[in-house]
């Protein structure tokens, strides 16, 4: 089922480092768009949950430094 799910983004100072966090979730299958708010630490992820969950996201996300809380 599609799902829209906005995720808080800890350990991202920058526009760069928000930008590298978009273009690697926007590049997982499932994925159907991705956009940040960077003065509220938001990332909002749409999403396919049959093909991907909110905890993979996060763990690729974590695995890039920053932490994503789902």
């Amino acid at each position: 089922m599609r799902r829209l799910n906005y995720f808080m983004l800890k350990g991202a100072k920058t526009e760069k480092d928000y930008r590298k966090v978009i273009k690697v979730i926007g590049k997982l299958e499932g994925v159907f768009d991705v956009d940040y708010e960077i003065t509220a630490e938001v990332v909002g992820v749409d999403y396919d949950d049959q093909i991907i969950s909110k905890e993979q996201i996060k763990t690729i996300v974590d695995s890039l430094g920053y932490t994503l809380i789902v």
